[in-house]
């Protein structure tokens, strides 16, 4: 019964001009490869946005030949680090800031597990313990490239533990311009941080800028319930 079902309905989306694809092929099993592909270039400007100790930054060196980097990581021993597992790697320029919907400042909640601290209250689906708060500079998107110069962002990677919506906010004139190419970010369903953004509040924001989805990459669950996945947009 199942199998005529399937056939059923991949006849009735034949007929629609549609097709069905049962197995992943192609396009959404890779991340990086995606990026390497839909970027267009072999020498991306990317912003590596919550940058942690560098993770994201050797993937990008492996991926692409020459990748000009700009990372921000507001927590300051994990940026210590990162100082540390980055020394001497060219066009990377490292930024001891957060970036956010404003330029002002904000307390970061710093967690023992440094990969979940946020600016959000961890919820009950958070995990590790919270060592301190304090103070952290913020700045925007926006008001980085104009400082900088830069024209265009091929790779804006968000991983920010619930607050990439705030990011995205902030990179207002560089999306609405199409300066934007593609949007790399996590996107996390549970209740991992108090006052998360519904995922239809961040769809939304990026399908009015005329982002479309390319695809979702590696679903993780709790309580056999979809957490957090990380998902792939494309301008048009």
């Amino acid at each position: 019964m199942l199998l005529l079902a399937k056939r059923a309905v991949k006849s009735i989306f034949h007929l629609l001009g549609f097709e069905i694809h049962y197995t992943r092929k192609g396009v959404g099993v890779d991340a990086f490869a995606d990026m390497r592909t839909l970027s267009g270039t072999a020498s991306p400007v990317i912003f590596d946005v919550g940058a942690n100790v560098g993770q994201s930054i050797g993937i990008f060196r492996k991926r692409f030949e020459r990748p000009s980097i700009h990372s921000f990581e507001p927590g300051r021993a994990t940026f210590e680090q990162l100082q540390r597992n980055t020394a001497g790697i060219a066009d990377l320029q490292l930024n001891n800031v957060a970036l956010g919907a404003a330029s002002g400042a904000a307390t970061l909640i710093e967690n023992e597990r440094t990969d979940m601290s946020s600016f959000l209250e961890p919820g009950p689906d958070c995990w590790g313990e919270i060592e301190r708060r304090y103070t952290v500079d913020v700045t925007t998107v926006d008001d980085y490239c104009a400082r900088h110069g830069i024209e265009r962002i091929d790779i804006l990677k968000i991983d920010t533990q619930g607050f990439d919506l705030e990011v995205l906010r902030g990179a207002e004139r560089m999306m609405r311009s199409g300066a934007v190419r593609l949007v790399f970010m996590e996107i996390i369903f549970s209740e991992m941080y108090k006052g998360l953004p519904r995922f239809d509040e961040t769809f939304a924001f990026l399908a009015d800028r005329r982002f479309r989805l390319v695809a979702f990459y590696d679903f993780y669950y709790q309580r056999d319930r979809a957490s957090w996945t990380d998902g792939l947009f494309i301008h048009e």
